[in-house]
């Protein structure tokens, strides 16, 4: 229960007896005693915490304390560790904050607590207790002295705890509260409480005593216990040390009472080897401090001891060796206490033999000590102990573990050497006894080293410390001995004899090298030390140390004192010098160089450079010489052979011998000695290796300008170009020597000179030139594509580091003419060769040339002539920009390169100007930016034929005639925007003082080619799918936008407006569209202080006077500054057009018609800008048309009606006056449709009929056509604009129009025209399929023809004329008529067209709601269980489906796939969800019963699960998007403003619109909403079979973005249909998303709630309980889960579920009885009654309940009766 306690019962009544704990306090004060604190002991078991105040709080000593203080203290004695150190922790804050007093006032209750919590079991208790203790000492200070004897035993066992930082807060407390001096006092002072404790920990604490068993585990306790038992002995070592040496006697007998107990010895034979450790070390420190003590208990502390040396526990051996060197030292007569033979040698054995087992750095170190202080007795016997210590040492190091740790195996090897040198020098050895140490130990173990296939041996300390021993044995100091004498004549004999025989064995050995490594490795430590050899010794050397010069020369003598012993070492030197020429016989016998052999000689001779080694190898090779040239003929005789033979990793050793026998030589050997390498040596890259080494000699630097190197590097560059022009064959490693070579000529040594002189400078430079590839000088290169592009990109590369190189280091090369050359080689090669992947290799190319131009324009005059390289690198990039350019990536590099030409030929000019003080100048800049720039003459920039071969798709073009033109090759770059952008950016590199009045042609140059590239990609389409035209575009407008910045001064803009508007009106074609753009974009431009409105364009172009030709220029021109200009000049152009037309009495010739057909056009654009509300423009416009009017009574044969366009006489001129007067209509219908009398519509539709029927004559010609084309066109948009008119302004106002306009429009006018034009329509679709792809004009035509046939009416389309088109095999219950249309439009689902596919679309969404009325005749038939949708539309998605699945084939239901536009996949995928679209509208228009078939058939065919899938592929996580991005179309009637979520935005429809991925994306989107909305059941399920991951994507999609506006939808439908039954009503409460449904039938009545979800409707539509009378529970209960059976299963909306089941409600009153499967009247699914029956019992059952009745239970009885059915 709450507020009190489940199991105690409530007090009685009338009891006022007091609780216990009243009672207890009511007792402690009438006995008049006061609750003090609790005393405190050593280890109480209580922590005496602070107790509340008793009584009043009389109590003066619990006052005392400060109250916070008092609860942190309660706190304490909690049982919970982390409730303890945050106390603690609080502890030591207020210890370190409070007043000094208010903590000394806790003291006396301090030690208590101290003593028992610094033992917890929690570390972190622990160290926060040593932490809060320590605030507490250095704040009370002095005043712990009275406590000090209570807290010091558990303080000094706190600095021993096991864990660190527990101990070192101790620690640092201890040295806090006592000065040095003072520490060996206050220890003193309290030592008999010390050893008290120690005593009590050590022998009498248990585990149940230090823990308490029923709170505590057995692992606590067991740890507490070895934690308690640890710190003691260690605390007992502490206070041992501590203690005064003149005040240890007086602590003896209290530690020989310890001692005594065997208790105590008990602890070594304890499995944890923390107490084993701890006890060793206090052995130890026993030893050390009391000796009177340690040999009083001799005879159990040395056994414990020597005859444990086996222990090898890691926690164990430090403090076990540690405390036998104590007790061997320190004890006397220690040995007589073991039995030397049968206890401690074979412990000492055990280990040396385990190799230490992984304790070998601590326990080697102490072996040698230990063996001085053996008995002498153990070393009588001859060789026995020897052999079987250094054996079982040899074992040792042998073992897996001990290889594998390099500090264990240098560890062993240190002790074997000491304890050998040891043996051998102090001990009284005899002969016998050294040879053997020497021969079979020390030896033995150098043959391992150098034949064992482990490296372990050679790459340790083993070599090092031999070197040691016989720099000891030989010390002059010691060589007198006898003994050394012997020991290192057996040594030098023993080396002598191993070495030659590794040397003979191994010849035919695979191992030789690895063996022949070793022994110099051994031999070069003789002579150079160990540094490196030693892994231990790196490790050393690794840490950070600060050398001072004390050190350095230390470590320097010792290194010089080790090289004067073996520097007159004749043993050594023989031993050397024998195994030299041993490798010099094996060299001259073998048939190649071994390089073993050889690598051994070049390292001995290097290290040993003793000339009687150089002799004995000439005597071996049969050369004799003098003793003064011996280095010279070795070096000639021998080692340059040696250069051709060895292998390139033998090579370095050779060449390195030769250099150190090159600085042996007399200065004029020297010079012989170059020219015989130079000449003699083959190898390019021994002789790299040699020139490299040696380019700081005095005499190399002389011999390289000379003759004989020039010569050979020439040789050596001609060879490498031969080998890239494929005449000759190198080597890798020779090619990179020679471009190494030419690297280190091409430069300067150290004093800035030329390294070569300039004669062979300027013969190489010409061979380097050859090598590039395709450069214009190389006549017999071929062609690059025959050429490995590696080796091209390699040699490029190799070529730009050269002269890279040579640019960089000579002052004055590029005064050579060949330097320039290769200059411009090498630019050339970057502008004209575009077959290089690698980028870095056209960086590095820039870079050289770049840096070349820089010391070209430094070094050089007369910078501009023909013969310069600046002069010839800008006519080659102009050549290549004019003929090479196919891409825009292409073009981008050229113009980045220009402009870095440009830039760098900039930056040096004004370098060179800041370093002069003269007058700077541009000119030079100026002169070359203008041989840079391409020469745009207007006569090349005109395009004649590219307006004319395209279909104008506004009315700012007029052409007056077209010609028979093939359309223009839209695939190519054109040239104009090739050359503007490339100027432009020229333009952009320079300062704008150098480009003044340049950037106005600039702009204008830019706008006629961004014209012309809008001109070429008319639609989207062209711009998207040829992508490179798109890529021009855009940065025609970036440039172009860039530019117009500058145009901020009126006389520029005027300017510029000027040369266009000349251009215009002089050569036509399509300046005036680039005239428009340039006044558009200054219009719209927030930059320029002066707008066009400003500015009078008809006064600019000279008056009116200019336009009175009316030529074709004349007339574009006017109609593209129309709408920038004043409306006063509009309105006298437009009076001068209206005379002119009243003017036209007969139109008998081309001219007359051409001149009508352009005064229709500028009056139609000045109608348009014009304000329609103006009555003077509205009456002048209804008089144009009466004219128009006219001419068909005066000049009929001007009309192209009833004819064929193609037989017209004039056609084109009949058909522009024609497409004009369509136009003028189109307004006039558009904008004045209000103000027309019933003639002027009659002459308007009429019109429109004979013109349809022109088109329909002409229909052969459509498609190729480009009259025909734009005939359809505005006869297309002229129905458009009526159907817009007669649906929504003439409905709207139909008291303004003639009374009879809608119905004849409807009955003959829109008849007429939709049976003719659907006809064609079709027709050109069937065209259109077997076209390969529709150019841009095609597209436009239908696009306005499709937007015509949208508003197609219904009526009309049912009842067509279409030739019939029927399909074998094809099930369908339509009849023939709707079939065709069918078959007819639903193939133009696929088709490629945005336009075909929308139109498609519509056409058949006005009837497909309808087709489910032709299968109401089979809804009754009991044996069909599924139906499906038209196969048309089927056929459709199962095509598309299957291109959809391939192109989403992998992905995860959330993962989505963006789909480009313009390509298959976006086409098939609009598509299916088109197609699925118009699916669910027919699935919405059937009723119930057929809704159930067909969700049975999407269900069963998994059509429905895989359009689910996909729309969760398709449409986008965020489905909200930008209105910009959602509308394809830049109309700003379809602009919407802020953001939409695509599923509350319309799906934009419009057929002229392009495709964009937002679309698709939106699309997907409608169709989810639909499905969820006319398919619940269906989707819920699919939902349902989904794993959780899917499961949580779908149901967080849908929740976030389709839920609240769907169930809002619902609702509001609901609501605003006012759903009336006959016996139940229908509420709706939207703010809580609830239907309530009452239903009554006489005396009963129930009402029902039904809640929609959140996530509905994929969540389950919950129904709960409202008011019922009169109906049994049972019934109830049966009825609401027969609706939520309802409302989950069937496919519809809430109110069909409510329908349904108030259908089978009625039917249970009526009598009908319910399924005994389901126990429902009508089945949830198919909406059938129970109609089979049982034959026995009676009962009847809804056939699918029957059926799956019989599939689940595997026989055929009725459910009810079991007797066969």
């Amino acid at each position: 229960m709450p507020g009190g306690k489940d199991k105690q019962s409530q007090r009685t009544k009338g009891n006022v007896r007091p609780s216990s704990s009243g009672r207890a306090a009511d007792h402690l004060n009438s006995s008049g005693q006061s609750v003090s604190f609790v005393g405190f002991g050593a280890l109480g078991a209580d922590l005496g915490y602070v107790p509340a105040s008793s009584g009043l709080g009389n109590d003066d000593t619990d006052v005392s304390v400060n109250s916070e203080f008092r609860m942190v203290m309660r706190k304490l004695s909690k049982k919970d560790a982390t409730t303890k150190l945050k106390s603690m922790q609080e502890f030591g804050s207020m210890c370190k904050d409070k007043d000094v007093e208010e903590v000394k006032a806790v003291l006396p209750y301090w030690p208590r607590i101290y003593n028992k919590i610094s033992m917890d079991n929690d570390r972190r208790v622990r160290e926060a207790t040593q932490q809060a203790f320590e605030q507490l000492v250095m704040r009370v200070k002095r005043d712990l002295a009275p406590h000090l004897k209570n807290i010091m035993p558990a303080w000094l066992l706190a600095q021993c705890d096991s864990y660190a930082p527990a101990a070192s807060v101790a620690k640092s407390a201890f040295e806090a509260a006592f000065p040095p001096a003072k520490k060996n006092e206050a220890i003193m002072f309290c030592k008999d409480e010390i050893i008290a404790v120690i005593e009590d920990n050590i022998l009498h604490q248990t585990l149940n005593t230090l823990s308490d068993p029923k709170t505590n585990t057995k692992d606590e306790m067991e740890q507490k216990y070895v934690r308690v038992i640890t710190a003691s002995l260690q605390a007992w070592q502490l206070f041992m040390s501590l203690v005064p040496a003149e005040q240890r006697p007086a602590v003896q007998t209290a530690f020989k009472c310890i001692l005594e107990d065997n208790k105590f010895w008990k602890l070594s034979k304890h499995q944890n080897p923390l107490i084993r450790g701890s006890l060793y070390a206090l052995l130890g420190s026993l030893c050390q401090f009391l000796p009177e003590i340690s040999n009083h208990f001799a005879n159990k502390i040395c056994p414990l001891l020597l005859h444990n040396l086996d222990d090898c526990e890691p926690l164990v051996c430090p403090s076990l060796w540690q405390a036998t060197l104590c007790a061997i030292s320190f004890i006397e007569d220690c040995w007589k206490h073991v039995s030397l033979r049968k206890g401690f040698l074979p412990k000492l054995w055990s280990v040396l033999k385990a190799g230490g087992s992984g304790s070998a750095t601590v326990i080697y170190p102490s072996i040698l000590p230990l063996l001085t202080k053996l008995p002498t007795e153990v070393f009588e016997g001859g060789v026995g102990f020897y052999q079987e210590f250094f054996s079982n040492a040899k074992i040792g190091l042998g073992q897996s573990k001990v290889q594998m740790s390099p500090s264990e195996v240098s560890a062993i090897i240190s002790m074997f050497i000491e304890c050998l040198q040891y043996c051998l020098v102090q001990l009284q050895i005899d002969s016998d006894t050294a040879s053997y140490l020497i021969g079979d130990q020390l030896m033995i173990l150098l043959k391992a080293s150098l034949v064992e296939e482990s490296p372990t041996l050679c790459n340790s300390s083993l070599y090092g410390n031999v070197v040691k021993f016989v720099q000891f044995m030989i010390n002059p100091s010691h060589i007198g001995l006898r003994i050394n004498v012997l020991v290192m004549n057996q040594f030098w004999s023993s080396l002598d004899n191993l070495s030659v025989r590794i040397s003979e064995d191994c010849k035919e050995n695979p191992t030789l090298s690895c063996r022949m490594e070793r022994l110099v490795k051994l031999f070069v430590t003789f002579r150079k030390g160990d540094e490196g050899n030693s892994i231990s010794e790196t490790k050393k050397h690794i840490k950070v140390k600060f050398s001072d010069e004390e050190t350095i020369g230390k470590d320097n003598q010792k290194s010089t004192n080790r090289r004067d012993v073996f520097e007159n070492c004749q043993e050594l030197d023989a031993i050397v010098t024998k195994l030299c020429v041993t490798c010099c016989h094996h060299l001259i016998t073998s048939s190649e160089l071994t390089s073993a052999y050889l690598q051994f000689i070049c390292k001995m001779l290097s290290v040993y450079s003793g000339d009687e080694i150089i002799v004995n190898i000439l005597t071996a090779f049969n050369v004799t010489s003098s003793h003064s040239q011996i280095h010279m003929v070795f070096l000639t005789e021998v080692l340059i052979p040696w250069t051709t033979k060895v292998s390139t990793s033998d090579l370095s050793n050779v060449v390195g011998l030769s250099v150190s026998m090159y600085h042996c030589c007399t200065p004029e050997d020297k010079l012989t000695i170059l020219d015989t390498y130079c000449q003699r040596v083959q190898s390019l890259t021994a002789l790299k290796k040699f020139v490299e080494s040696l380019q700081t000699d005095k005499e190399m630097k002389k011999w390289l300008s000379e003759c004989v190197f020039g010569n050979r590097m020439v040789d050596i560059t001609d060879q490498l170009c031969q080998q890239y022009l494929k005449q000759k064959s190198l080597s890798k490693e020779d090619m990179d020597s020679s471009w190494s070579l030419l690297n280190l000529t091409l430069t300067v040594n150290q004093d800035f000179e030329p390294i070569i002189s300039a004669e062979y400078v300027d013969k190489i430079l010409g061979k380097i030139r050859m090598a590039l590839p395709q450069s214009p000088q190389s006549e017999t290169l071929g062609s690059s594509e025959n050429q490995n592009r590696q080796d091209i990109s390699k040699c490029v590369s190799l070529v730009c580091d050269v002269a890279n190189n040579f640019f960089t280091n000579l002052k004055g090369c590029l005064m050579l003419k060949s330097a320039e050359e290769l200059l411009l080689s090498i630019f050339q090669l970057q502008v004209s060769n575009n077959t290089f992947e690698d980028k870095t290799v056209s960086e590095r190319m820039q870079s050289t040339w770049v840096l070349g131009v820089h010391d070209l324009l430094k070094q050089k005059g007369s910078l501009l002539n023909e013969d310069g390289f600046l002069y010839k690198a800008a006519q080659c990039i102009k050549q290549v920009i004019s003929n090479q350019v196919t891409t825009v990536e292409r073009l981008r590099s050229l113009v980045h390169t220009a402009t870095t030409l440009l830039t760098s030929m900039s930056d040096a000019v004004y370098q060179a100007l800041d370093d002069d003080d003269d007058k700077k100048d541009n000119n030079l800049l100026a002169t070359y930016l203008d041989m840079l720039s391409i020469t745009m003459d207007v006569e090349q920039m005109q395009e004649t034929s590219l307006c004319k071969a395209r279909l104008p798709t506004n009315d700012s073009f007029v052409v007056a005639d077209i010609p028979q033109c093939t359309l223009i090759d839209k695939t190519k770059l054109p040239l104009v925007a090739i050359h503007a952008v490339y100027n432009s950016c020229l333009l952009e590199a320079i300062p704008p003082e150098t480009s003044l009045n340049m950037d106005i042609q600039c702009i204008i140059n830019l706008m006629h080619a961004l014209t012309i590239c809008s001109t070429m990609s008319s639609s989207r389409k062209q711009a998207w799918t040829h992508s490179q035209l798109g890529q021009m575009l855009k940065w025609l407008e970036d440039d172009m936008s860039r530019h117009m910045k500058s145009l901020t001064e009126k006389n520029r803009t005027e300017s510029l407006l000027m040369t266009l508007l000349d251009r215009s009106l002089s050569i036509g074609d399509v300046w005036p569209l680039t005239l428009n753009l340039a006044v558009s974009t200054m219009v719209h431009s927030t930059v320029l202080t002066l707008q066009p409105p400003d500015i009078d364009l008809i006064d600019m172009a000279g008056g009116f006077i200019r336009f009175e030709d009316f030529d074709n220029a004349a007339t574009n021109t006017l109609l593209n500054i129309m709408p920038f200009i004043k409306a006063e000049s509009v309105m006298q152009i437009i009076d001068l057009m209206v005379a002119r037309m009243l003017s036209f009495e007969s139109l008998s010739d081309a001219a007359s018609m051409s001149d009508a057909s352009s005064c229709l056009a500028v009056l139609t654009k000045g109608f348009s800008t014009m304000s329609h509300d103006n009555d003077d423009t509205r009456t002048k416009a209804l008089s144009v048309l009466d004219v128009l009017s006219r001419w068909k009574e005066g000049n009929a044969h001007v009309f192209a009606f009833d004819s064929d366009l193609s037989q017209t006489q004039d056609y084109w001129s009949t058909v522009s006056v024609n497409n004009q007067m369509l136009s003028f209509m189109e307004y006039a219908v558009s904008h004045l449709s209000v103000h027309l009398n019933s003639s002027q519509w009659d002459f308007i539709m009429c019109a429109l009929v004979a013109w349809i029927q022109t088109l329909t004559d002409s229909s052969s010609n459509v498609l190729h056509s480009l009259i025909v084309q734009s005939f359809c066109c505005k006869v297309s948009d002229l129905l458009s604009s009526i159907c817009l008119c007669m649906e929504n302004i003439v409905p709207l106002q139909i008291e303004a129009f003639p009374a009879n306009l809608i119905s004849e429009w409807i009955e003959f006018f829109s008849e007429s025209a939709f049976s003719s034009l659907m006809v064609l329509y079709i027709q050109l679709l069937d065209d259109v399929k077997s076209t390969s792809e529709l150019n841009a004009n095609q597209d436009t035509m239908l696009r306005s023809l499709g937007t015509a046939m949208c508003h197609c009416p219904t009526r009309l389309l049912k009842d067509h004329n279409l030739e019939g088109k029927l399909i074998a095999d094809q099930v369908t219950s339509l009849p023939v008529e709707m079939q065709t249309l069918m078959n007819h439009l639903s193939p133009m689902l696929m088709l490629p067209e945005r336009s075909i596919q929308l139109t498609a679309f519509t056409l058949l969404h006005k009837f497909v709601g309808t087709l489910s009325e032709y299968d109401e005749s089979i809804k009754d038939d009991e044996d069909i269980m599924s139906r499906s949708p038209p196969h048309a539309l089927m056929d459709v998605i199962e095509t598309c489906g299957v291109v959809t699945e391939h192109v989403l084939d992998g992905l995860k239901i959330g993962e989505v796939m963006v789909i480009e536009p313009y390509i298959d996949e976006y086409r098939y995928t609009m598509g299916y969800l088109l197609t699925w679209q118009l699916v669910l509208d027919f699935f919405k228009g059937a009723k119930a019963e057929l809704k159930a078939m067909y969700a049975s058939y999407l269900r069963d065919s998994n059509q429905m699960t895989c359009l689910l899938n996909h729309l969760f592929n398709l449409m986008p996580e965020i489905p909200i998007v930008q209105l910009e991005d959602l509308l394809t179309t830049q109309s700003p009637q379809n602009k919407l403003s802020s953001t939409k979520n695509l599923f509350a935005a319309e799906f934009n429809n419009c057929v002229k619109d392009e495709p964009s991925i937002v679309e698709l994306q939106h699309l997907a989107c409608i169709v989810y909403y639909h499905a969820l909305q006319t398919t619940p059941a269906l989707v819920r399920q699919w939902c349902n079979d989904q794993d959780r991951r899917a499961v949580a994507v779908i149901d967080k999609f849908t929740s976030k973005y389709v839920s609240p506006a769907l169930s809002s939808q619902e609702l509001q439908s609901i609501q605003e249909k006012n759903v009336q039954f006959d016996n139940m009503t229908i509420r709706v409460r939207i703010g809580a998303a609830e239907v309530i449904a009452t239903y009554t039938v006489e005396e009963f009545s129930m009402e029902l709630v039904i809640k929609l979800p959140a996530n509905y409707p994929i969540g389950m539509i919950t129904v709960d309980i409202g008011k019922r009378i009169g109906i049994a529970k049972t019934q109830w209960r049966n009825w609401m889960l027969q609706l939520t059976t309802f409302l989950t299963h069937q496919n519809g909306s809430i109110v069909n579920g409510l329908a349904l089941w108030k259908k089978n409600v009625d039917k249970r009153f009526d009598g009908v009885e319910e399924c005994m499967i389901c126990f429902a009247v009508i089945h949830g699914t198919n909406y059938q009654l129970p109609k089979q029956q049982c034959k026995t019992c009676k009962k009847k059952f809804h056939s699918s309940c029957l059926y799956k009745w019989f599939n689940t239970s595997n026989n055929s009885t009725c459910p009810l009766c079991r007797n066969l059915f």
